[in-house]
Formats: structure tokens, sequence, C-alpha cells
């Protein structure tokens, strides 16, 4: 085996330990790219820039990580807001089950208050008949004598 070849397999191998998270140079919580990797595979600088094939899989690697991350971020962005939009709901919810509460009492209220005036008018259209009967009894009276 040659050197390119040996060191293709070091690329080879820090680029797959990164990927499953499980590298053992560099902190499992670095980013990837090609200083990661070369770090990782023990090379200098500008190593794998040789193997252009393995730069453009860092590369894609980290894309895909990129807009998983994007993806991410605009979900929780997401959650977030939808449960921004829940705890107001909730919060007219209760405003509302207040008001309904209230707009009871004062219905119950103006029933209370419309049964009452209903039964004087009651009693008041029963005192106009006695009224008008007892007129009417007094005129029969006056003309009589």
């Amino acid at each position: 085996m040659n050197k390119s070849n040996v060191t293709r397999i070091k690329i080879e191998e820090a680029l797959t330990r990164i990927l499953q998270g499980s590298p053992h140079v560099i902190r499992s919580s670095q980013k990837l790219s090609v200083k990661a990797v070369e770090e990782e595979a023990g090379l200098g600088s500008g190593s794998v820039y040789y193997y252009p094939e393995l730069v453009s899989r860092i590369k894609e690697h980290t894309l895909k990580t990129q807009k998983t991350s994007q993806h991410n971020s605009l979900y929780e962005e997401k959650i977030s807001s939808l449960q921004k939009r829940l705890k107001d709901e909730k919060r007219l919810k209760e405003k509302y089950r207040f008001e309904i509460i209230e707009l009871k009492s004062q219905l119950s209220n103006m029933a209370s208050q419309h049964n009452q005036l209903a039964l004087i008018i009651q009693q008041y259209q029963i005192k106009i008949n006695e009224l008008e009967h007892l007129d009417k009894v007094h005129r029969i009276e006056g003309k009589d004598r």
C-alpha cells in the first residue's frame, strides 16, 4: 500500500468515526468540517484537499446537517408559535367563560325583575278592572236615583 492509500484510509476512518459520533481526537460536539477530519485523522492542514471526492463527501454531510438544523429550527419556531397561540386561546377561553358566568347572572337578575314587573302589572290590571267595575256600578246607581 502506498502512502496515498494509507492517508485516504485514515481520512475515511476519521470521517466515519465523526459521523458515528465517536471520534478519538476531537470532541464529539465539534461540527463536521475538513479541518475536524484532518485533526481526527492526525494529518496536517490541507491534507484532505488532495482527495476531492472526500472533501465533497464532507461538504455533502455538512449541508445535510445544516438543512436538518434549519428544518429543526423552523420546526421549533413553529412549535413555539403554536404554543403561544394555544396559551392565548386558553386565556381567551377563560375570559369568555367568566363573561358567560357574569352574563348569566345578569340574565337571571333581569328575568327576576321582569317577573316582578309582570306581577305588578297584573296586580294593577286587577285594580283597574275593579275600579272600572266600581265606576260602572256607581254610574248605574246614579242613574237609578
